[in-house]
């Protein structure tokens, strides 16, 4: 583990001035003068581009999990250190010769006389002389300087060092006492970081491990290797996880490290709610958490953020005056109703507090206004999808929203752009709506990442127009896979459209407490499954291991935490997937094969199917959704052209009949979901808008709905005043 606690980094930078080195020059400098330089130093390099020697570094992890460190160029670098160095003894002269002549060949050549001619050439391999002068300092020869590090010495050549270090330059050529000294103590480093450095001196060469990274970064700072502590950040930010990201941070932080300090901070934030988890969080100083939950790239939801104040004014009494301005921070009023009244109104350390009672006032009104600005209509939201043609030339495009479809003619608008990591290839969006928000359980796959495979859970506050992160499953679910709300939880089922009793994937969200828990297994192992959520149960239904005529129904009651099965008879042959939606005890299924001439509905309450007639036009992998006690279709692929279906179908289960009903405004697109959420007092004035300047824009042709309206309202009503 990497600097497992924040306070291993609180080391004295002291020297000894009793030492025969180095007294002259603590001397002139104080303890935080010599740090404060090395500080600088490394903050100047980082920072200049033409100082910047990362790009000059060869690194590359081998198996073990080092950081091998090669040095490009670094015999001709060295070579040309050398020969900058004001340094005139005659042991530098002698080495300085010793190494040119393994560099030298004579080349005989002719002018155009045929005059014979003799010059120097250097020789392009510049390794032979490196090794020659690696030997010359472990045979001791031509050595004039021996550095002790507590009780092992070093004997190496004064010009190499300074060369190589600027630290060195000054201290061994400059007019310190430890210029004209053989013997030089250092103190505050440790022998083997020292052989390490000296190794990398003289071969361009360097090992990073768990072992030496921080003492090797100290000494670099120190010594004023920029090369060094890019090579070490490098290997800081490779270790980085939610133990340790705290500790990386301060260190970064303590050794002006900005770059290393950003991943830190980054990191620590991208996985807030387990970094909290950690005791290092609760070492944090007020300004720290502060920065945290104000930062913008914080979009966690509001209940990690509390559950993160709270921990962390735990901790330390001293702290309680600090909570009221936190709280605020947290942005309270973003949270479900259920958390905040079952956890944070009978907090104690809340309840005790006058301030704090002011501002759970404050959130309670706030919820109530949410509760009554809500509008009796329905809208259907589209989240995602892919649009553009398939066919040879052109490249599908993700479409990067989701927008909305009113109760009127014409009313259509974007509501708001996904979160960037869910547009990203390879993303499945599974989504669902519960309580007026739309959640989305994305699963990701990166070939190319480090971690390939990713889950992000994101709910979107539809009063608020903001996304919020929740809290990761417990497993990893791939692809797409059964997500359904019931009694108030969400529940994550399967992996890859199918669920295996044997697996470890079946989990449920609960958003009173803010956590995932596993629940029981299916019985039977299902393939090809569909999943629904029908009268406050789950249903998983699929064929059973491989078998095709017959229908397996599943379901989970969440009081019990139980599963019943039963079997029935399949309604369609060959074992088409399906796409569902729900109205009352009937789960619609409609499935993908285009060959079917109907689709079917299965009621739960009887166990029995019924047959219920295909959409008039294709709609494969369309949106498909219940609104207003009636079944819609939108978008999806035409089974006879390499297109997405405009489309927007509505069935009535009393009529039995399918009505087009409009056309896409924009973006024709396949793969979204639709799901239904009631509208609110800004996106009613949105829609309303749009609907007048559409209806101006096209006067008597009509955009959404054409020559039908749903009916779900009478759409007069006004907009609430908030």
């Amino acid at each position: 583990m990497i600097l497992s606690g924040v306070y291993r980094l609180d080391k004295s930078l002291s020297f000894n001035n009793q030492d025969v080195s180095f007294s002259i020059f603590c001397a002139r400098y104080t303890r935080q003068q010599i740090v404060g330089t090395g500080r600088f130093f490394i903050n100047k390099m980082l920072q200049e581009k033409a100082d910047d020697l990362s790009d000059d570094l060869d690194l590359f992890f081998n198996d073990k999990g080092e950081l091998q460190v090669h040095r490009i160029r670094h015999g001709q670098r060295l070579l040309q250190g050398l020969r900058k160095v004001n340094y005139r003894e005659p042991a530098f002269t002698a080495l300085l010769k010793s190494i040119e002549k393994n560099l030298v060949t004579l080349v005989i050549t002719e002018d155009e006389n045929g005059k014979r001619l003799n010059y120097p050439k250097l020789q392009a391999d510049l390794g032979p002389a490196i090794t020659a002068l690696n030997e010359s300092r472990t045979t001791h020869t031509l050595c004039d300087v021996i550095l002790y590090v507590s009780d092992t010495k070093f004997h190496c050549h004064r010009a190499v060092l300074a060369a190589s270090s600027p630290f060195f330059a000054t201290l061994l050529l400059g007019e310190f006492r430890e210029g004209k000294d053989e013997k030089v103590r250092l103190n505050d480093v440790q022998s083997h970081i020292v052989s390490d450095l000296l190794d990398y001196f003289y071969t361009g060469s360097l090992n990073i491990r768990n072992g030496n990274v921080e003492s090797l970064l100290h000494a670099a700072s120190l010594f004023q290797l920029s090369s060094v502590v890019t090579a070490c950040c490098r290997y800081l930010s490779r270790q980085l996880d939610s133990d340790n990201c705290f500790g990386i941070l301060h260190f970064a932080e303590f050794y002006s490290c900005k770059s290393l300090v950003e991943e830190a901070r980054a990191f620590a934030i991208d996985n807030f709610p387990d970094t909290v988890r950690t005791g290092e969080f609760e070492l944090l100083s007020y300004d720290q958490v502060l920065f945290f939950l104000t930062d913008e790239r914080c979009q966690w939801c509001k209940e990690s953020v509390y559950e993160a104040v709270m921990k962390w004014t735990k901790a330390d009494t001293t702290r309680l005056e600090f909570l009221p301005a936190l709280l605020r921070c947290a942005d309270l009023r973003l949270m479900t109703e259920d958390y905040f009244k079952f956890n944070v109104k009978h907090e104690p350390l809340i309840k005790n507090d006058p301030e704090c009672l002011d501002i759970i006032q404050e959130v309670e009104e706030d919820l109530f206004q949410q509760r009554t600005h809500r509008l009796p209509a329905e809208i259907l939201v589209q989240v995602g999808g892919i649009s553009g043609s398939e066919t040879a030339g052109h490249e599908p495009a993700k479409v990067p929203y989701m927008d909305c479809l009113g109760p009127w003619r014409c009313s259509h608008a974007i509501l708001s752009d996904l979160p960037v990591s869910l547009v990203s290839k390879n993303c499945y969006l599974n989504v669902l709506a519960m309580d007026d928000d739309i959640y989305i359980l994305a699963s990701m796959e990166r070939c190319q990442a480090e971690d390939p495979r990713e889950m992000q859970f994101w709910r979107y506050v539809s009063s608020a127009d903001l996304w919020l992160r929740l809290p990761e499953p417990l497993t990893f679910h791939q692809g797409q896979f059964g997500f359904v709300a019931a009694q108030g939880r969400l529940y994550a089922v399967g992996t890859n459209m199918a669920a295996d009793k044997a697996a470890e994937c079946y989990e449920s969200f609960s958003p009173r407490n803010n956590r995932w828990r596993r629940i029981a297994p299916v019985p039977h192992t299902v393939e090809k499954t569909v999943m629904s959520s029908c009268q406050g149960k789950v249903v998983v239904m699929g064929y059973w291991e491989g078998r095709h005529e017959n229908f397996y129904v599943q379901t989970y009651d969440s009081d019990t935490g139980t599963w019943e099965h039963y079997e029935v008879g399949s309604f369609h042959s060959g074992k088409p997937q399906y796409q569902s939606a729900v109205i009352g005890s009937k789960i619609y299924l409609m499935p993908y094969v285009v060959a079917r001439n109907c689709m079917c509905a299965f009621d739960t309450e009887n166990r029995e199917f019924e047959r219920i007639p295909m959409p008039v036009h294709s709609h494969i992998h369309g949106g498909m959704t219940a609104i207003g006690g009636k079944m819609v279709v939108i978008g999806g692929k035409d089974h006879l052209n390499e297109y997405t279906s405009s489309v927007i179908e509505l069935l009535d289960p009393e009529q039995g009949e399918w009505l087009d009903v409009g056309r896409q405004v924009e973006h024709l697109r396949r793969s979204h979901a639709a799901v239904t959420i009631r509208d609110c007092g800004w996106i009613h004035e949105k829609l309303h808008k749009v609907m007048q300047k559409n209806r101006k824009k096209y006067a008597r042709r009509e955009s959404f709905v054409a020559g039908y309206e749903l009916p779900l309202t009478d759409g007069e009503y006004t907009v609430p005043t908030c």
